[in-house]
């Protein structure tokens, strides 16, 4: 029923034009109201969050169509409440805030309330935090009215970095307001967002699985897709791999996949044998031939949580299988990462190693390399150099023995490998997002 009422709603939009147009040369039809077609605008914004993509491209029409239509309107269609909320949904939908700049310095007839109008053109030109009180004002005034949710969602996101619980309240209105639509979903994105940016797991959960049943095929669950992942590994109990099957299982198998390898490689780093061997397979079994670097992908992660436990030859076996030309910069940065920290435990103990470097020393060692390949993981041409360098293969490196000196001596002096590898592939992975940033 939602994917037949999405299309009927891009079937109305998609007849504007002809709506828009005379309807003889003799006499010109009635133009849309304005009011509806913001309708149209919402049903389309609707059907986009339900998974119609396609519809993405009406909603830029409709957008630069009701744009049009409110510079060139006449101020009297304003004394009709719908057309003033209908500029205000507009405003509040992704339109251009220079518009409501506009309608609102020419309003001499008080049609428009100036509380709104003043947070609106504040919060869309990046001002929000000068809205507060404003906000808490006029946002309970308005709850019961057509801009209500819509002004729900602006003021939960007015407020969250200053009164969280009040911004929660808000975000719970706008979506029990609006069930079904883009405010709903940007309402429960947003507020799994500030639950889960606070560590209040508990409060998150909910937020997700609502999340999870309603609107796994919007485009904005990119966004989610990394919350969640987050939240699958620090709270084993509340999602099992039963649980995050269930819920995956409500989205199209690429997103569900994308998903799963998300879920692996970070189960992988932080050691979560079972979590990242089940989102590994779970990944490999939405993929095929046809799709290398999944494949590869699943694979590695896969791989890498056999270190601590598997046998070792297998593993580097395994590892060397994954093609470099299939993996993004981070994932070929990990490879290289996890095959050092294979070697280092079947590279034997010298003696030298036993008496000649101090820890301190073979740490800044360590670290060194580890900023290297962090500094070079965004180039292909350079990764198979670094990792040669930091085995000791380089022929242009004049220090090959101090290097094996300090990886032997790294062997000895710790007393927990598995807990040890966890750590630094911990930090590795921190490392190589510290080189990501601008």
């Amino acid at each position: 029923m939602t994917r037949v009422l999405a299309r009927l709603t891009f079937a109305l939009a998609a007849s504007l034009p002809l709506l828009l147009a005379p309807a003889a040369p003799a006499a010109a039809a009635e133009p849309v109201p304005l009011y509806k077609l913001v309708r149209s605008l919402q049903g389309i914004q609707d059907s986009i969050v339900r998974g119609e993509i396609d519809a993405i491209g009406m909603q830029r029409f409709l957008l630069n169509e009701i744009d049009k239509r409110l510079r060139n309107a006449d101020m009297s269609v304003f004394e009709d409440t719908r057309n003033v909320d209908a500029a205000l949904i507009y405003a509040m939908s992704g339109g251009n805030p220079e518009t409501l700049d506009f309608l609102a310095d020419r309003d001499v007839a008080g049609n428009f309330d100036t509380r709104i109008t003043s947070i609106l053109r504040r919060y869309l030109n990046g001002r929000g935090a000068m809205t507060l009180a404003q906000v808490k004002e006029v946002v309970p005034e308005y709850r019961h009215t057509a801009i209500g949710p819509y002004l729900e969602l602006i003021g939960a996101n007015a407020l969250m970095e200053k009164d969280r619980e009040t911004a929660l309240r808000y975000f719970d209105w706008a979506r029990l307001s609006a069930p079904g639509t883009i405010v709903e979903e940007a309402a429960l994105r947003r507020a799994l967002f500030l639950t889960t940016r606070k560590g209040d797991s508990a409060r998150a959960l909910p937020y997700l699985r609502r999340y999870a049943r309603r609107f796994m095929n919007s485009p904005y669950a990119s966004q989610f897709a990394d919350i969640f992942v987050g939240l699958v590994l620090d709270n084993p109990k509340a999602l099992p791999p039963t649980e995050v099957s269930g819920i995956l299982s409500l989205t199209e198998p690429r997103k569900r996949r994308e998903i799963y390898l998300r879920l692996a490689r970070r189960a992988a780093i932080f050691g979560n044998h079972e979590l990242a061997a089940f989102a590994a397979d779970e990944a490999k079994r939405l993929s095929d031939d046809a799709e290398p670097r999944a494949l590869a992908l699943a694979e590695l992660y896969s791989a890498m949580v056999s270190v601590p436990n598997g046998n070792i030859d297998e593993v580097m076996d395994r590892l060397q299988t994954v093609s470099d030309e299939e993996l993004p910069p981070k994932d070929r940065f990990l490879r290289q990462a996890a095959e050092i920290i294979v070697n280092e435990v079947v590279a034997p103990p010298s003696e030298e190693s036993l008496t000649q470097v101090r820890r301190a020393r073979v740490d800044k060692e360590y670290r060194d390399r580890m900023s290297e390949l962090a500094r070079t993981a965004k180039d292909p041409r350079r990764d198979r150099a670094a990792v040669n360098s930091v085995r000791g293969d380089d022929p242009d490196s004049g220090d090959a023995a101090t290097r094996q000196q300090a990886l032997d001596a790294r062997i000895l002096e710790t007393e927990n490998f598995v807990g040890y590898g966890r750590s630094k592939l911990l930090e590795i992975d921190a490392l190589l997002n510290e080189s990501d940033q601008p």
